[in-house]
């Protein structure tokens, strides 16, 4: 079974301080180097060093690159001083060279389908703040072999640690400014901004830049909105940046088995919350990310339900399920992201199937699968990222991915 892992931003995150809390939480070194040595092989030396961050012992990764990152000049994770300020000696890449490393690489389809998406995601931010597209993007330490490998590495730990899903914390975000080569900019650079939009933050009485560039677009590019998961820890890494805080400068990655719900009482009855209010003066594109926070907040489900209101006005009732001890989060959720005045709320009873997170052997390897029990009915359907991710890499129909993987489930999946 697929597991799922939880990246709790202690003190802050950096490419390499996640790549470090892997090898903290015990990912395959040597395979992990190998797969990062088959991007560059020669030039660079990985030597991890047991640390005290904050009085927490913790990994720092001692990834460096000589010539390209200053011998290691950068402060990972206390960047008040932002590494623009040194990049130029270095040089710049294209959005297209980096991808060009990434694809000629030894990664899995699925590693430099992942590393991809992160420096896409990353050129489209950058791109925005600028006024330019994302083609034309100089990258500057971001664009960096270090920052090429902490990409990368993450995308291959994730494989090596068989992890499914990956979640996150809210991300802290620091005082002051930032000293870059072009001046003194507010924190967090507005690339980083930009990619946190949507993102749950917190505010850190701190002098410093707390979460980098690169970090900003790993996690929001591979994470899961949402909260913490629920499940059963087996691996815990930290991972440590450079610099000493009044927090401990350390990321955490929590790695375990998602939890199986169990059959409750009466065939699968509990209590649930339902929150609902009725909208009329909202753009229909704002739902979306009204929908989103909405689950990041703790909703288990949410939907839309067009109606029509008085003077004939078409209207939409927004509506959500949670657990009882979501219930304010939630209700939060859609007063701030919604037009509405207010929400009402009352318990009602459902019954459920039991369900659990499996996976199956398929043509295209391992996928995950949906597994429901209960009395009279056992139903097994695959997850819809998976089949999305396995068109993506094929290039295939989705109906194509879904017929095989079906056909799969049939012949292999387990009868209990």
């Amino acid at each position: 079974m697929p597991r799922i892992a939880y990246v709790d931003m202690v003190g802050g995150a950096a490419g390499d301080m996640l790549l470090a809390a892997f090898l903290d939480a015990g990912v395959d070194r040597a395979a992990l180097e190998k797969a990062l040595r088959s991007i560059v092989s020669e030039g660079w030396t990985l030597e991890p060093q047991r640390v005290m961050r904050g009085g927490i012992a913790a990994t720092y990764a001692g990834l460096v690159v000589p010539g390209e990152d200053g011998d290691d000049a950068h402060d990972r994770g206390h960047l008040h001083e932002h590494p623009h300020a040194h990049a130029h000696a270095a040089g710049t890449r294209h959005l297209s060279d980096v991808l060009a490393i990434v694809e000629r690489s030894g990664l899995t389809a699925r590693q430099i389908e992942r590393a991809s998406a992160i420096y896409r995601r990353l050129a489209e931010a950058e791109a925005r703040v600028h006024g330019t597209t994302a083609d034309a993007i100089h990258f500057h330490e971001v664009g960096q072999i270090d920052a090429i490998l902490d990409v990368a590495a993450t995308c291959v730990a994730l494989d090596l640690l068989e992890i499914g899903e990956l979640r996150c914390s809210a991300f802290p975000i620091g005082d002051g400014g930032i000293r870059m080569a072009h001046g003194v900019y507010p924190n967090p650079p507005p690339a980083s901004a930009d990619l946190l939009r949507g993102w749950p933050t917190r505010a850190v009485d701190l002098r410093a830049e707390l979460v980098t560039t690169t970090a900003a677009a790993i996690l929001t590019t591979l994470c899961t909105p949402g909260s913490r998961p629920d499940m059963t820890t087996e691996l815990i890494g930290y991972g440590a940046g450079r610099s000493d805080f009044s927090i401990p400068n350390v990321v955490r990655i929590e790695i375990g088995a998602p939890n199986v719900m169990v059959s409750r009482s009466n065939h699968g009855a509990e209590t649930v919350v339902v929150l609902e209010c009725n909208v009329d003066d909202m753009s229909p594109e704002h739902y979306e990310l009204a929908v989103e926070r909405m689950f990041a907040a703790g909703a288990v489900d949410v939907w839309l339900t067009p109606i029509v209101m008085k003077k004939q006005r078409p209207a939409v009732t927004l509506s959500a399920i949670a657990a009882a001890a979501d219930e304010s989060s939630v209700a939060a959720a859609m007063l701030r992201e919604t037009t509405t005045l207010g929400v009402r709320t009352r318990s009602e009873r459902r019954h459920t199937l039991e369900r659990e997170i499996a996976s199956v052997d398929t043509p295209f390897g391992p996928v995950r699968v949906k597994r429901a029990v209960g009395p009279g009915v056992r139903r097994v359907k695959a997850e819809y990222d998976d089949l999305l991710r396995i068109a993506r890499e094929r290039d295939l129909t989705i109906a194509e991915v879904a017929r095989a993987v079906d056909a799969s489930i049939t012949e292999r999946t387990p009868e209990s």
